[in-house]
């Protein structure tokens, strides 16, 4: 991790996949406050929880779980089969 900073701005970078990525910047002016970009394909950022049906919840550990999810939202490419088993449920 590495922070660089411009009078009372400071950004803070981490070196992932062979590149530095900035992950967070005071964005202010440095007044306090830290903003924690939003997490993209492209990079590393914050994410929010959910209790929400369809979302991703984080548990007080980190782990992220999903919460219940419609079956109607599943992608099945053209050609393959969606098999749900419920065993002896």
């Amino acid at each position: 991790m590495v922070l660089a900073s411009s009078g009372d701005h400071y950004e803070e970078y981490m070196y992932i996949n062979n590149a530095w990525d900035m992950v967070g910047t005071t964005g202010d002016g440095g007044s306090g406050g830290f903003t924690l970009e939003v997490a993209t394909a492209a990079r590393l950022g914050g994410v929010k929880a959910s209790s929400e049906a369809n979302r991703i919840n984080v548990t007080q550990d980190g782990f992220m779980t999903l919460n219940q999810v419609s079956t109607s939202l599943l992608y099945v490419p053209t050609g393959d089969v969606l098999v749900l088993y419920g065993g002896s449920a």
